[in-house]
């Protein structure tokens, strides 16, 4: 804690239900969810009404939020906290800098590490544990070895989640075996000079963000957009078309950062401290900034993108409206984003002169989507009832888990039956 190396909330997680000869799955469905007071997090996220379970599959994807800045990783920290009786919990997540960063390309989708970091903390003895580091999208490389992070078990070769059912710091969850084991040839490890040197200048910013979250305050909401303006005024006198120009990004965009209508993303805001020669912590968290001028071009195009000139396309309300009414009885129905598409017409023009025919084409997609939905529903219910049948007549007990793997092959097999009619189907037309 208070370095830039400080322990992720997933991996803090999966040790403190070890340390109690836990699951994390026991863990948050036992202990942790009935504190939270929110259905969803019994459920595991599967759909209400079904039987679902804490950290089953359908929660693997949403893991890596435990790391990130919104409710979720507030209600874990917020929990963790009252049952450990520690206060300092949401430093292992991005929760100080909810404000000023938007989960957009925060975060990874699955665990990262490098097994060099791994097999020196069980060599030396130390606790084995992930950075909050690691989870950050951003980060590719390992300093400490100058190796790319692994992405991949090396010795069942999946993607691991950030908190499964038998997750634990260093180990596989899937086939249980050690991360530490390099088996690679080094090669697709290898990092280029250039490549290395951004990733030395990311890491460093952002770990000293970390630090800086210890010992300072939040950074309000308005930060983002007071310190945008103040480099805009500093590096390209005030002019945003300059600014977009020499951060690579449109001026449209540049405009709702710098009026506050969204928050940058932590891969463009790194860019852009680069490009002005000032650090992410300067910029989040000090009032005068001194953005350095001197490495800028001399020169700059007027925007960053070239204009093109259309003629004004004629408008016929009669035919457009006829048209309208031709696809509103089209079978099956269409989405208005299908019509507009068909029409290349925008959706926000037609709903603007057509509003009540828009809203009833949508309305009938919708209507039609819901039906969908409730025959898939019924198929595979029929589907599940059949396997568990097949199941007990053979003396098998149809648990969770054999039937779906056995759902899913079926729905696999016929989708390969499905692709080779069409195929034959399309060799026929063809021929």
């Amino acid at each position: 804690m208070g370095t830039g190396s400080v322990e992720c909330l997933t991996s803090y997680a999966s040790r403190l239900a070890a340390a109690h000869c836990l699951s994390p799955a026991v863990l948050l469905g036992r202990t942790l969810a009935p504190l939270m007071n929110k259905k969803y997090w019994l459920q595991g996220w599967a759909r209400p009404g079904t039987k679902g379970s804490a950290l089953g599959n359908s929660f693997n994807t949403r893991a890596r939020a435990l790391n990130g800045n919104g409710v979720i990783a507030r209600d874990w920290a917020r929990v963790i906290e009252d049952l450990t009786m520690r206060n300092d919990l949401r430093f292992l997540t991005m929760l100080p800098w909810a404000n000023v960063l938007p989960s957009i390309h925060l975060l990874r989708p699955s665990r990262a590490w490098c097994p060099n970091c791994h097999e020196d903390q069980l060599v030396n003895d130390r606790v084995v544990y992930e950075p909050l580091l690691w989870a950050l999208r951003d980060v590719q490389v390992c300093l400490s070895h100058r190796r790319r992070l692994r992405f991949q078990c090396p010795h069942c070769a999946r993607h691991l989640p950030w908190l499964g059912r038998r997750t634990m710091p260093g180990r596989c969850s899937q086939c249980g075996k050690w991360l530490g084991d390099d088996t690679s040839d080094g090669s697709p490890d290898m990092v280029h000079a250039d490549e290395f040197a951004w990733q030395t200048w990311v890491v460093k910013n952002v770990e000293a963000m970390i630090v800086a979250a210890t010992h300072l305050p939040s950074p309000p909401k308005e930060r983002i957009a007071r310190s945008l303006s103040l480099c805009i005024e500093h590096v390209s006198e005030g002019i945003m078309n300059r600014f977009a120009s020499l951060i690579g990004k449109r001026r449209n965009t540049v405009w709702g950062w710098q009026h506050g209508k969204t928050n940058i993303p932590i891969n463009d805001l790194l860019r852009i401290c680069d490009r002005v020669n000032l650090s992410l912590v300067d910029f989040l968290y000090t009032e005068a900034l001194t953005a350095n001028k001197a490495d800028h071009p001399t020169t700059f195009p007027i925007t960053d993108t070239t204009a093109i000139s259309r003629c004004r396309r004629k408008f016929d309300s009669a035919v457009i409206g006829r048209k309208l009414r031709t696809a509103a009885e089209h079978h099956p129905p269409l989405s208005m984003q299908e019509v507009a598409k068909i029409l290349n017409i925008n959706k926000r023009f037609l709903y603007k002169h057509f509003a009540d025919i828009c809203k009833a084409i949508a309305a009938r997609h919708a209507e039609y989507q819901r039906a969908r939905q409730e025959e898939w529903r019924s198929e595979k219910e029929k589907t599940f009832r059949q396997i568990s049948k097949e199941l007990q007549a053979r003396g098998i007990y149809p648990s969770r888990r054999r039937v779906a793997a056995l759902m899913a092959k079926r729905s696999e097999l016929r989708n390969n039956s499905s692709r080779k009619s069409s195929t034959g189907k399309n060799s026929q037309m063809a021929a």
